[in-house]
């Protein structure tokens, strides 16, 4: 019996490594590569296709399949409504104001320009994501940085600091880590204070050493499309309401963006109420038909590695290379970080969510610990994995390489994983 155990867990390890080496030279997407990988993991831990052992067992049917697809429901409504908000505040202007207003306010000065601006993106980010607003962001952007003298690749990394930042506070991103690991809201939210606190720090410590003091810009003109929409100061304070429903009132997700969706519109068109939501309705939604399938497919990898019979396999292996203490727990993911990129096994979008399960089903580690790993490894994914849309894009408006990008953020975004591993360890692990 030991034999075959033995046997079956070298080939999931063999299934988990070959789905990491499809994903990284993008053979296979994530989207597809995911659901797959829950059932053939399914498959080779033993569980039944339809008929379960006893009363209550699990089957592949049933609870690999239908119960995964659905698991992260929730986290697919908190997205939908987080994504139909995003486009109004894009449709109506509001994120075009915030950055112009920002530049304004931050003269000619190299240094606060990018200060000012990061903060603006930032600010943006919380209430926005995905390739739509990146691309409106970069276009207004990484223009007025270069016009102030600073280097293409710093002006890119720039705006994707400022979006990290922006994405810790954005709500709509919470309900993933409660709905596949089990975290609690309260933490997050505090976690998210201390996050967003780090990588702020260390993101002017990048402003101070890579922009240069000196001006060197000749002119803010940048190329308009069309005339930028005149927005209200009420309005530009929009992108806040959801953070302090969520954070003051202990609103949920979803009830905070639905507030806030309702609230834009009838601060920016009060008498098309009825046209811009349904027209975010139905915009938003098309945007995230990609994530949510990615959902339902990190939900079927979910079952497919907790099911009873895998992590009865797996447990004794996780248990073996599992840190047992807070040191080694800080040295372990902050030296693994990078593996987050490249659609790496610390991705959370990816891999990293069914790793996570495998940990806490290993039980030694608590789901504070294990989820404050896999948000620590997102700064450095989310910044610097050259795969991510968000990079390309950048890069693309900057004109550098996606690598250049990779080089000058990831020793920033380890740090800020490092110290954010630190403070776990000393009052979370």
């Amino acid at each position: 019996m030991g034999n075959v155990i033995n046997v079956q867990v070298v080939l999931i390890l063999l299934v988990f490594i070959g789905a990491i080496i499809l994903m990284m030279t993008k053979k296979l997407p994530a989207i597809l590569a995911l659901p797959i990988l829950g059932i053939v993991i399914a498959v080779i831990a033993g569980v039944p296709f339809r008929s379960p052992a006893g009363t209550g067992g699990q089957t592949i049917m049933a609870f690999v399949i239908a119960s995964g697809s659905a698991k992260l429901a929730s986290t697919i409504m908190a997205t939908i409504f987080g994504s139909i908000f995003a486009k109004i505040i894009q449709k109506q202007g509001i994120a075009d104001a915030i950055i112009r207003k920002a530049a304004e306010m931050a003269g000619d000065k190299p240094v606060a320009i990018a200060v000012v601006l990061t903060a603006a993106t930032a600010v943006i980010f919380t209430a926005i994501s995905g390739a739509g607003p990146v691309i409106m962001v970069s276009t207004i952007v990484i223009p007025l940085l270069l016009s102030a003298g600073v280097a293409p690749v710093v002006s890119a990394s720039l705006v994707l600091m400022g979006l990290s930042i922006g994405l810790l506070f954005n709500v709509a991103n919470y309900q993933m880590y409660i709905d596949t690991i089990g975290m609690d809201i309260g933490l997050i939210k505090s976690t998210s204070l201390i996050m967003g606190a780090i990588s702020a720090v260390v993101t002017l410590i990048y402003i101070f050493i890579n922009v240069k003091q000196k001006s060197v810009r000749s002119s803010w003109a940048v190329p308009e499309k069309e005339a930028p929409k005149k927005v209200n100061v009420v309005a530009m304070l929009s992108p806040l309401v959801p953070i302090i429903l969520v954070f003051a009132l202990k609103f949920n997700a979803e009830t905070s963006l639905l507030v806030a969706i309702v609230f834009t519109t009838l601060v920016t068109s009060p008498k098309k109420i009825i046209q811009v939501i349904s027209n975010g309705v139905v915009e938003g939604t098309k945007d995230v038909a990609g994530v949510i399938g990615l959902m339902m497919g990190i939900g079927i990898l979910l079952n497919g590695v907790t099911s009873t019979y895998t992590t009865a396999l797996m447990q004794p292996l996780i248990k073996a290379v599992l840190p047992t203490s807070p040191v080694a727990y800080v040295i372990m993911f902050a030296v693994l970080s990078p593996l987050a990129l490249y659609r790496g096994p610390l991705n959370m979008y990816g891999l990293g969510s069914g790793i996570a399960n495998i940990l806490l089903a290993a039980g030694t580690m608590n789901p504070a610990a294990i989820g404050m790993a896999l948000r620590s490894t997102s700064i450095v994914q989310c910044v610097s994995d050259p795969t991510n849309t968000q990079n390309v894009i950048t890069a693309d408006f900057a004109k550098v390489d996606v690598n250049e990008i990779l080089k000058s953020t990831l020793p920033y975004t380890m740090v800020i994983a490092l110290i954010t591993l630190v403070y776990t360890a000393i009052f979370i692990y």
